[in-house]
Protein backbone atom coordinates (compact mmCIF):
# COMPACT_ATOMS: atom_id res chain seq x y z
CA UNK A 1 0.00 0.00 0.00
CA UNK A 2 2.74 2.50 0.85
CA UNK A 3 4.52 1.58 -2.41
CA UNK A 4 1.30 2.32 -4.30
CA UNK A 5 1.01 5.65 -2.44
CA UNK A 6 4.58 6.62 -3.36
CA UNK A 7 3.94 5.73 -7.00
CA UNK A 8 0.77 7.83 -6.99
CA UNK A 9 2.69 10.80 -5.58
CA UNK A 10 5.28 10.41 -8.33
CA UNK A 11 2.56 10.19 -10.98
CA UNK A 12 0.75 13.23 -9.61
CA UNK A 13 3.99 15.18 -9.64
CA UNK A 14 4.74 14.14 -13.20
CA UNK A 15 1.30 15.25 -14.37
CA UNK A 16 0.99 18.38 -12.24
CA UNK A 17 4.04 20.41 -13.24
CA UNK A 18 6.31 21.10 -16.15
CA UNK A 19 10.02 21.22 -15.34
CA UNK A 20 10.73 24.51 -13.60
CA UNK A 21 7.05 25.39 -13.10
CA UNK A 22 4.98 24.96 -9.96
CA UNK A 23 1.64 23.14 -10.30
CA UNK A 24 -1.60 25.06 -9.90
CA UNK A 25 -2.98 25.22 -6.37
CA UNK A 26 -6.66 24.51 -6.89
CA UNK A 27 -9.35 23.02 -4.70
CA UNK A 28 -10.78 19.74 -5.94
CA UNK A 29 -14.49 19.07 -5.29
CA UNK A 30 -15.05 18.67 -1.55
CA UNK A 31 -11.60 20.04 -0.67
CA UNK A 32 -10.15 23.39 0.33
CA UNK A 33 -6.80 24.64 -0.97
CA UNK A 34 -4.49 27.48 0.01
CA UNK A 35 -1.23 28.61 -1.57
CA UNK A 36 1.76 30.01 0.29
CA UNK A 37 4.76 31.71 -1.25
CA UNK A 38 7.95 32.71 0.47
CA UNK A 39 11.63 33.50 0.48
CA UNK A 40 14.11 32.30 3.05
CA UNK A 41 17.86 32.64 3.52
CA UNK A 42 20.36 30.25 5.11
CA UNK A 43 19.73 29.71 8.82
CA UNK A 44 16.42 31.58 8.76
CA UNK A 45 13.13 30.02 9.86
CA UNK A 46 10.01 30.60 7.78
CA UNK A 47 6.53 30.34 9.27
CA UNK A 48 3.25 31.41 7.76
CA UNK A 49 -0.33 30.68 8.80
CA UNK A 50 -3.10 30.25 6.26
CA UNK A 51 -6.62 31.59 6.69
CA UNK A 52 -7.66 27.95 7.24
CA UNK A 53 -5.48 27.75 10.37
CA UNK A 54 -2.64 25.63 8.95
CA UNK A 55 0.94 26.71 9.55
CA UNK A 56 3.70 25.94 7.06
CA UNK A 57 7.18 26.11 8.54
CA UNK A 58 10.65 25.73 7.09
CA UNK A 59 12.95 24.89 10.01
CA UNK A 60 16.66 25.49 9.33
CA UNK A 61 19.04 22.51 9.09
CA UNK A 62 22.78 22.59 8.30
CA UNK A 63 22.17 22.13 4.54
CA UNK A 64 18.72 23.69 4.12
CA UNK A 65 15.34 23.29 5.77
CA UNK A 66 12.83 20.76 7.06
CA UNK A 67 9.23 21.40 5.98
CA UNK A 68 6.68 21.04 8.77
CA UNK A 69 2.92 21.55 8.93
CA UNK A 70 1.20 22.55 12.17
CA UNK A 71 -2.20 23.94 13.09
CA UNK A 72 -3.22 26.78 15.38
CA UNK A 73 -3.32 25.48 18.94
CA UNK A 74 -0.69 22.80 18.18
CA UNK A 75 2.09 25.03 16.87
CA UNK A 76 4.97 22.90 18.18
CA UNK A 77 3.82 19.66 16.52
CA UNK A 78 4.66 18.44 13.01
CA UNK A 79 1.50 17.02 11.43
CA UNK A 80 3.38 16.10 8.23
CA UNK A 81 5.98 13.83 9.87
CA UNK A 82 4.44 10.64 8.45
CA UNK A 83 5.13 11.64 4.83
CA UNK A 84 6.75 8.65 3.13
CA UNK A 85 9.33 7.43 2.56
CA UNK A 86 10.26 7.27 6.23
CA UNK A 87 13.54 5.38 5.71
CA UNK A 88 16.35 4.67 3.25
CA UNK A 89 16.05 7.62 0.84
CA UNK A 90 15.62 11.36 1.47
CA UNK A 91 12.18 12.42 2.60
CA UNK A 92 10.61 15.12 0.40
CA UNK A 93 10.15 17.35 3.48
CA UNK A 94 13.94 17.50 3.89
CA UNK A 95 15.11 20.24 1.52
CA UNK A 96 18.90 20.06 1.31
CA UNK A 97 21.37 21.71 -1.03
CA UNK A 98 23.07 18.40 -1.69
CA UNK A 99 19.89 17.16 -3.41
CA UNK A 100 20.58 19.63 -6.22
CA UNK A 101 24.27 18.76 -6.78
CA UNK A 102 26.00 15.67 -8.13
CA UNK A 103 27.58 13.16 -5.74
CA UNK A 104 30.98 14.87 -5.62
CA UNK A 105 29.50 18.41 -5.40
CA UNK A 106 31.07 19.70 -8.60
CA UNK A 107 27.93 20.33 -10.69
CA UNK A 108 24.16 19.92 -10.86
CA UNK A 109 22.47 16.69 -9.85
CA UNK A 110 21.98 14.84 -13.12
CA UNK A 111 20.67 11.73 -11.40
CA UNK A 112 23.74 10.70 -9.41
CA UNK A 113 22.04 11.69 -6.14
CA UNK A 114 18.76 9.88 -5.41
CA UNK A 115 16.81 12.76 -3.91
CA UNK A 116 13.65 14.76 -4.57
CA UNK A 117 14.17 17.80 -6.78
CA UNK A 118 12.04 20.95 -7.25
CA UNK A 119 8.62 19.43 -6.51
CA UNK A 120 8.20 18.05 -2.97
CA UNK A 121 4.90 16.36 -2.08
CA UNK A 122 3.79 15.66 1.49
CA UNK A 123 0.82 14.57 3.59
CA UNK A 124 -0.56 15.90 6.89
CA UNK A 125 -3.43 15.43 9.32
CA UNK A 126 -4.53 16.77 12.70
CA UNK A 127 -4.84 13.10 13.74
CA UNK A 128 -1.02 12.79 13.71
CA UNK A 129 0.17 12.89 17.30
CA UNK A 130 -3.31 12.08 18.58
CA UNK A 131 -5.20 9.11 17.11
CA UNK A 132 -2.25 8.31 14.80
CA UNK A 133 1.22 7.99 16.29
CA UNK A 134 0.29 9.66 19.56
CA UNK A 135 2.37 9.86 22.72
CA UNK A 136 1.56 6.25 23.65
CA UNK A 137 2.65 4.84 20.29
CA UNK A 138 5.34 2.15 20.51
CA UNK A 139 5.57 1.06 16.86
CA UNK A 140 5.98 2.45 13.37
CA UNK A 141 2.86 3.74 11.61
CA UNK A 142 0.83 1.18 9.73
CA UNK A 143 0.01 1.44 6.05
CA UNK A 144 -3.62 2.15 7.02
CA UNK A 145 -2.57 5.02 9.28
CA UNK A 146 -0.46 6.60 6.53
CA UNK A 147 -3.40 6.23 4.12
CA UNK A 148 -5.69 7.99 6.64
CA UNK A 149 -3.24 10.87 6.85
CA UNK A 150 -3.02 11.07 3.05
CA UNK A 151 -6.83 10.98 2.74
CA UNK A 152 -7.01 14.08 4.92
CA UNK A 153 -4.22 16.42 3.92
CA UNK A 154 -2.02 16.63 0.86
CA UNK A 155 0.33 19.30 -0.24
CA UNK A 156 3.31 20.22 -2.32
CA UNK A 157 6.20 22.61 -2.13
CA UNK A 158 7.95 23.77 -5.29
CA UNK A 159 11.49 25.15 -5.26
CA UNK A 160 11.05 28.12 -7.60
CA UNK A 161 14.55 29.61 -7.36
CA UNK A 162 17.60 28.91 -5.22
CA UNK A 163 21.25 29.64 -4.66
CA UNK A 164 23.65 27.03 -3.28
CA UNK A 165 27.06 27.35 -1.69
CA UNK A 166 29.89 27.21 -4.28
CA UNK A 167 30.72 23.73 -5.64
CA UNK A 168 33.62 22.14 -3.72
CA UNK A 169 34.64 18.55 -4.42
CA UNK A 170 34.03 16.31 -1.42
CA UNK A 171 31.89 18.79 0.53
CA UNK A 172 28.10 18.87 0.80
CA UNK A 173 26.22 21.74 -0.81
CA UNK A 174 24.01 23.94 1.34
CA UNK A 175 21.35 26.46 0.43
CA UNK A 176 22.17 30.15 0.62
CA UNK A 177 18.63 31.22 -0.30
CA UNK A 178 15.37 29.68 -1.46
CA UNK A 179 12.23 31.06 -3.13
CA UNK A 180 9.28 28.65 -3.04
CA UNK A 181 5.58 28.19 -3.50
CA UNK A 182 3.48 25.64 -1.64
CA UNK A 183 -0.09 24.36 -1.65
CA UNK A 184 -2.09 22.70 1.13
CA UNK A 185 -5.35 20.84 0.48
CA UNK A 186 -7.75 19.33 3.04
CA UNK A 187 -11.43 18.37 3.32
CA UNK A 188 -13.76 21.34 2.93
CA UNK A 189 -16.07 22.24 5.75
Amino acid sequence: MIDRFILSLIALGALGAQPGAAPQCTAAPGRSAEQIEGNVTRGQMFSKATSGGWILRLVPTPEGWLLEIAVKGRETEDLSRLTPPLHFVPNPRSIEGSHFRNADNTGPNEGSVNAPQELREFIFSPQVGREIQGAQSTSSPTTEEVERVQAFGRGWMHVDEYQLTPPRRGERASFERLKFSACLTWPAG
